[in-house]
This record gives structure tokens, sequence and C-alpha cells, in this order.
């Protein structure tokens, strides 16, 4: 059996509070057709890796699952168990808001396409802000306007049964709409932010895809795949970023 893979892509950057396209250096997808295997004379069909951004598993109760994390379902513990020490973990809070629970993993591999990878969970907004108010270090987070903390060991061992409710993978790949259509299909809908900046929305799937204008300040900005369960789309995803547009200044 003798594998050919033929990458086009890499390069990526940044999380899934956030639906809108601020944070530049980061990039996203193209599409790859890997695995041609050769048996003896003949030679079979070409095989796709597994993990890819586009391999989405629903099911009947609204839930999803991708990368081999469940939505709504998967655990801290869980997350520290499979990235082990190449997971960070902490809180992350907007100015003037309250704290989140997030995890980060900086060399992510999904398949054959490397990137980054944010992980939300949901957790009592009280014991976030008790570990916020512990937490050994902290800093000001990469957008400028937000600040990360750490979490002590007692905090982070209370923190572990917390639940998986959203994913933002940072591919290393460049994405267009072409290529979003190609790999993911048709969006449900397509929503023009008020700076050129488009979102793709696809619900039965749990995902929308932000992608950067043509031109303007933001067209350097990268896109940002975003992940939650399907029967969680609207209120963690679409409702978000309809409120976003609707306070933007025009």
């Amino acid at each position: 059996m003798n594998p050919h893979e033929t990458p086009s892509a890499r390069r990526g950057a940044r999380g899934l509070r956030i639906l809108a396209l601020a944070l530049a250096g980061l990039v996203a997808l193209t599409g790859v057709v890997v695995g041609v295997m050769m048996l003896g004379a003949g030679q079979a069909p070409k095989v796709e890796a597994r993990g890819l951004p586009w391999q989405i598993e629903t099911d009947a109760a609204g839930g999803s699952r991708v990368f081999g994390l469940a939505l709504g379902r998967s655990s801290l513990a869980e997350v520290q168990l499979r990235f082990a020490d190449r997971v960070r973990i902490g809180l992350v809070a907007p100015t003037g808001q309250a704290p989140s629970l997030e995890a980060y993993v900086d060399n992510f591999e999904a398949g054959f396409i490397t990137g980054k990878l944010v992980l939300s969970f949901d957790a009592d907004p009280l014991v976030l802000r008790e570990a916020q108010a512990r937490a050994p270090k902290s800093e000001v987070g990469g957008d400028g306007r937000s600040r990360r903390y750490g979490l002590a060991d007692d905090d982070l061992d209370r923190l572990r049964s917390a639940r998986l409710i959203g994913l933002a993978f940072l591919p290393s790949a460049r994405l267009d709409e072409a290529t979003v259509i190609q790999r993911f299909g048709a969006p449900a809908e397509r929503i023009q932010g008020t700076s050129g900046e488009l979102q793709l929305l696809y619900p039965t799937q749990g995902l929308a895809i932000a992608l950067a204008p043509a031109e303007g300040e933001l067209a350097k900005a990268k896109p940002v795949l975003q992940y939650t369960a399907p029967a969680q789309f609207e209120e963690r995803l679409r409702a978000p970023l309809l409120a976003t547009q609707a306070s933007a200044p025009r």
C-alpha cells in the first residue's frame, strides 16, 4: 500500500466567543485530497483522512461531534486527558465582563491540516469568579481588550467536570468562500457585516464560518471556524452574531 497526499494549505489564529473577524495573523484552510492506495497492479479509490474540519457528526438529539470531541458532552477532564501538556487552561475576561473558562491548543492537527484550537466550557459563574480572585497570575489578552487568568490547582480540580460547549478552529491553510462551499456545501444563510466581512451559517451542523472582506481594514483578518451543538446554534452562534451586527456603527 502506497499512500499519497496532496496538501494545498497552512496558517491560523483565535477564539470562539467572538464571531467577528478581528485577529490578523491567522489563516484558514483549503481542501486537500489525500490517500491513494495501490493494491497490486490496481489502484483503489482515494481515501480522505479522518478528523478534518468538515467531518461533523450530528445526532437526533441535536448534538454533534467534531475532531473527536462531543459538544455538550465532553468534559474538561476528557480534554486534559486527550491533549495532556499540549493544552493550556485558564479564564478569559473581556474588560468589564465576567470570566469564561477556555482551553487552548496551539499546535492542533485536524487530519492533515494543522492550526490552533480554542475550546469553551460551561461552568458555574460563581465558581469562575472565585477562581478569578484566586488566580496565581494574569496577563493582557492578545486582543488587548481582555485579560487571561491562570488557575490555582484546587480551582482546576473543581472545574474538571465543566462541559465543552464550543470550539473555534483556526487552520493554517487559506480559506475562501468557494473552498468553504466545496468542502461544507452551500450555507443555509449568508450574513454580510457592516465592514464587509462575511458569515456563512450552517445551523444543521452547528457551524459558523467567518471570512474577511476583499478590501478595507479587515481585509487581512483571518477566517474562524466556530462549532457548537446544532441544538445550541441559534443561542450560541447566530443570535450573538445578529446582536453584534445590530449594535455596530453604520
